[in-house]
């Protein structure tokens, strides 16, 4: 059983590639932002770093991460666990050469 509380930062996209989580765009926008036009331009923009996935940004004991939606998770009788993964932080680097970019 998992006693650490999460902190739920939020709905968002996320650009995975090599089961690594490269980019994320918030799905927050001011009510003055249409909507469809920066989903559209935001995924066009993940899709140049990798494959796109739907989820939540989730804290969790001081690290965060990107927690995947399932597609139908309750249709079957044991729903799979959710897809997560570790958002790179650059603390994570043991030097410089570790950082993407």
């Amino acid at each position: 059983m998992d006693l650490q509380e999460n902190f739920y930062l939020g709905k968002c996209w996320a650009a995975i590639s090599n089961n690594e989580v490269i980019g994320i765009i918030s799905m927050r926008v001011p009510n003055s932002v249409d909507f469809e036009a920066f989903r559209t331009r935001a995924i066009a923009c993940l899709e140049l770093l990798g494959e796109i996935r739907t989820g939540e940004l989730v804290e969790r004991g001081g690290e965060r991460y990107f927690v995947q939606r399932s597609n139908h998770a309750r249709r079957g009788k044991i729903p799979k666990p959710e897809k997560e993964f570790l958002i790179f932080h650059p603390s994570h680097a043991q030097n410089d050469s570790d950082i993407p970019g």
